[in-house]
């Protein structure tokens, strides 16, 4: 069971390497960013809530040229595995985002798109977010603010929005940690303030941290129930006029009378059932303790304090999680393990107590799983920053 690795030569060279090769023409913008992956608080994303996410050191890289007609035309691969099929779409997306936002010349015309990247898909390390980010701050890249918390900001801000707009699901703290977060680090993320701090790596807690799924190379969608607690968040919120429902006392009791009056006056498919729309409020809540909960463990190194808050179980019944694999990482010995992001991805995460790190390894050889190890990673760059 070999641990995927990446290449020595860095992803930016190889990126522009691969561009020229594609298209025969030099990129004029490039940028890469870490994969990403949640410690805890993933549900507390659009809840409001706090999330904790750490980087990784596969990274993904983009390589920008123009065209002279309106085509997005994209090439290269996800760690060996064929781009997925909404790669495209999802670039065309965010440059209308950006052009939108007074970020891009509205004079933009289709581009040549590169990307290498060194984040299998399906290990829950948000390949395809990695790609939004690499390909926003790359198409920023002659700003000579690109590199500032600010502008970094709005650009996490327009990979949400484009988001929003295409369709298609996305988890925002993702955004945010590739392109603010810190070397060696995980992003704390408070969306009821959208403030943003650090905390100490796992690593320093005398962990090391793996991502084992079944198997690599397929994109994993969201599920609906988690799509439909969004919207449930999204529309609460805009209902009562908060940013987070972290701001609204009582807010289980009174979304669930609010669902209630809706279904009541539109009909019992405008709005969840109250008590679905109650036991999603608490779930978001719990998500966002807990989210907090371990980045005070993280910055107290503790690492009982650590393992005991990670191992607290916070699941939601229309959620799947991968049980089975779960039970199998747990009896080859992780200290804990929990699921990568419930309802997006299939893959989970281990902490294992470093000293025992490698025997761990050694008792999964055999099993035929993918495994990453997690380590510490640097937040987006240029190859002028």
């Amino acid at each position: 069971m070999p641990v995927w690795t990446a290449p020595d030569t860095p992803v930016l060279q190889r990126v522009f390497d691969a561009h020229v090769s594609a298209t025969g023409t030099e990129p004029t913008q490039r940028a890469d960013t870490p994969g990403t992956w949640v410690v805890a608080g993933a549900n507390a994303d659009h809840f409001g809530g706090v999330i904790a996410v750490g980087l990784t050191d596969l990274r993904l890289a983009v390589a920008v040229s123009p065209r002279t007609d309106a085509d997005f035309c994209i090439y290269g691969n996800f760690a060996d595995a064929a781009v997925p099929s909404d790669v495209a779409e999802r670039a065309s997306t965010l440059v209308t985002t950006m052009m939108g936002r007074q970020m891009l010349s509205r004079d933009t015309q289709g581009m040549d798109i590169t990307v290498v990247s060194d984040i299998p898909l399906g290990s829950g390390l948000g390949a395809r977010h990695s790609f939004d980010a690499a390909l926003a701050l790359a198409l920023s890249s002659r700003d000579p603010e690109a590199n500032t918390a600010p502008v970094r900001t709005r650009l996490a801000e327009v990979c949400h929005q484009a988001g929003k707009a295409g369709g298609y699901h996305v988890l925002r703290a993702r955004h945010t940690a590739a392109l603010r977060g810190a070397d060696s680090s995980v992003a704390v993320i408070d969306y009821s303030d959208v403030s943003l701090t650090q905390a100490p790596h796992p690593q320093r807690s005398h962990f090391r941290v793996f991502s084992v799924a079944a198997t690599h190379g397929t994109p994993q969608t969201t599920e609906p129930a988690l799509i439909a607690s969004r919207e449930l968040y999204d529309s609460a919120c805009a209902n009562f006029g908060v940013n987070s429902l972290r701001q609204l006392p009582d807010a289980g009791d009174r979304v669930a009378e609010w669902v209630a009056t809706v279904r009541d006056v539109k009909g019992a498919d405008a709005a969840l059932d109250p008590d679905r729309a109650r036991s999603w409020i608490a779930y978001g809540e719990s998500e966002s303790s807990q989210g907090e909960n371990v980045a005070r463990a993280l910055r107290s190194l503790r690492p009982q304090d650590l393992i005991s808050t990670l191992a607290e179980p916070n699941a939601h019944p229309e959620l799947t999680t991968p049980d089975s694999l779960l039970e199998l990482i747990s009896l080859r010995g992780a200290t804990v393990v929990r699921p990568a992001t419930p309802g997006m991805s299939d893959a989970v995460i281990a902490f294992v107590d470093a000293a025992r790190a490698d025997e761990f390894l050694r008792t999964l050889d055999g099993d035929g799983l993918a495994v990453v190890e997690l380590r510490p990673g640097s937040p987006a760059s240029t190859p002028s920053s």
